[in-house]
């Protein structure tokens, strides 16, 4: 998969606002503005939808979707005589989990790495 159809599938991380970002002086930033900084990153995923699966003050791992209940549709498959097989295939074939790694270093830059489905 590409860089830009990376960027469409999960997303860029959004630049955080001016008064958070690094001086510029070259100093590394400290352990509070990276929180910080995490934590508006972190903000700005879960109103598109993301939800935190974990979180420390310099990572966080976002999913978005959600995994198919194996055991309720097979238990629903065999009580309609495996009518709903049909709506459970369509379930597993279009269903999707992405997770997404967002890690803020010394330079106050975030980074996002896509984690496994």
């Amino acid at each position: 998969m590409s860089e830009r159809e990376e960027e469409r599938h999960w997303g860029v991380p959004p630049q955080p606002p001016d008064h958070l970002l690094p001086p510029g002086d070259g100093r590394p930033v400290d352990a509070a503005r990276r929180t910080e900084i995490l934590d508006w990153t972190v903000s700005q995923y879960v109103a598109t939808g993301w939800r935190v699966e974990s979180r420390s003050p310099t990572q966080a791992v976002l999913v978005r979707g959600q995994p198919v209940n194996h055991v309720l549709h097979a238990v629903l498959t065999v009580f309609t005589c495996l009518l709903w097989g049909i709506v459970w295939i369509a379930l597993v074939v279009g269903n999707q989990v992405e997770r997404v790694a967002l890690t803020v270093d010394v330079d106050g830059q975030v980074q996002a790495v896509q984690g496994p489905r």
